[in-house]
């Protein structure tokens, strides 16, 4: 009897032993679960930023937008010589980029020569269809487009920067119209004007 009853606790004992190890066990598995679930978001999450940062940069790399054709300067009488008025650029957004905005505030352009630099010539947006010397400034306009302020793809438009300091610019000269776009690599567009003044002048 004695026996049996000691057979029967030990039993007990084991069967208690092992379903502690049971559950100390379940508690290893679970804590090794939320853990595992922990890290594996954080990996995601990391991945996620580490692709953000990435195409952030190739976007900062790339130009957002191109040129298209050619580079149109004019000129007019000063006096008795020929002095340029104005220059206008083609360009539209480049493909797989984003709707970029145009307004004051958004783009800036700049404007370099051998004796001129200005940070920022796009102050204000005239509404004049032809810049002149009484009215100098930047008109950008839409030539292919849905009416709004942002260039999309398959928009055309044209930005034609007409300031008072172009008129110094002699034959053969150099300058440079920056487009700094907020997002994008700057578009710059430098040409050398032909060795004599035209009305009209292609400069490619």
């Amino acid at each position: 009897m004695t026996n049996t009853i000691l057979k029967t606790n030990t039993r007990r004992k084991a069967a208690l032993t092992g379903l502690e190890t049971a559950i100390i066990l379940i508690s290893f598995v679970i804590v090794a679960a939320a853990f595992s679930f922990a890290v594996l978001n954080l990996g995601l999450f990391t991945t996620q930023k580490s692709g953000e940062v990435v195409q952030a940069g190739i976007d900062e790399a790339t130009s957002a937008i191109e040129t298209v054709g050619s580079v149109i300067a004019r000129s007019g009488l000063n006096g008795n010589s020929r002095a340029v008025s104005n220059v206008t650029v083609f360009f539209k957004v480049a493909v797989g980029k984003r709707p970029i905005d145009l307004r004051v505030g958004s783009l800036v352009v700049t404007y370099h020569d051998s004796r001129t630099s200005i940070e920022n010539v796009y102050t204000s947006n005239a509404t004049a269809p032809v810049i002149s010397y009484s009215s100098p400034g930047v008109i950008v306009r839409q030539i292919v487009g849905d009416s709004d302020h942002l260039i999309e793809f398959g928009e055309l438009w044209s930005i034609t920067v007409g300031i008072t300091e172009m008129q110094s610019l002699q034959p053969t000269e150099v300058f440079t119209v920056q487009l700094k776009p907020v997002i994008g690599s700057v578009l710059k567009v430098e040409r050398r004007l032909p060795p004599s003044l035209d009305p009209v002048m292609d400069l490619a």
